[in-house]
């Protein structure tokens, strides 16, 4: 267990940042790592885990609520569960462990941020929530209906490649502009505090 979890924790800040399809490469090690533990712990129904673009417009939601800088947590909201600051050293292992040994889950998709205030680049995930118990047993053995044993893994039927593309930009598009407008706001708001500090007395006192 303990060899997992440190994997699983010097995975996490690498997985996200490679500039070739970082989703792609995330889909893929979260779902190799979860065909590992079904693997090791004998979990007969852990899901393959497909990727959905329209949660990340989720993700984005969230982090305007932090100011773009989240504690590196696990907020459950709405049915949906969102790890934040996955590559947090202190906090990375349990998050990740949550989200390989969850057998009931069935989609994800990540995002990387950057905090405003610090300039350190926040990594995202988000997944469905589920409450369905792991079942003992050979793995890929127990799937749920509509999915089909694929290695250790349950594979969702309408799981084309781990990728699912409905007009993401459209639905991106309310939250991204959340962000931007408030990351423009503080950073026109740097600017005049420290090359035009005038600008900024009439605010004093308000």
């Amino acid at each position: 267990m303990k060899s997992l979890l440190i994997s699983l924790l010097l995975l996490a800040p690498a997985v996200l940042c490679d500039p070739r399809s970082p989703w792609k490469i995330h889909l893929d090690t979260v779902n190799r790592q979860r065909s590992k533990f079904a693997e090791k712990y004998q979990v007969a129904n852990t899901n393959e885990l497909t990727y959905d673009p329209k949660l990340e417009k989720k993700i984005l939601e969230q982090l305007a609520l932090t100011d773009t800088c989240p504690q590196s947590s696990i907020i459950s909201h709405n049915g949906f569960d969102f790890y934040f600051d996955i590559g947090n050293v202190d906090e990375g292992k349990s998050m990740m462990y949550d989200l390989v040994s969850a057998a009931g889950k069935k989609t994800m998709a990540s995002y990387i941020s950057t905090c405003m205030k610090t300039g350190v680049r926040i990594i995202s995930a988000v997944t469905d929530s589920s409450d369905t118990p792991a079942i003992s047993g050979p793995p890929a053995s127990q799937c749920p209906d509509g999915s089909f044993p694929n290695g250790e893994l349950c594979k969702l039927k309408n799981n084309r490649n781990g990728y699912i593309r409905k007009d993401v930009w459209d639905d991106l598009g309310s939250a991204g502009k959340i962000i931007v407008e408030k990351t423009k706001e503080q950073a026109e708001r740097k600017i005049e505090e420290t090359f035009m500090p005038w600008r900024t007395w009439g605010r004093l006192g308000r």
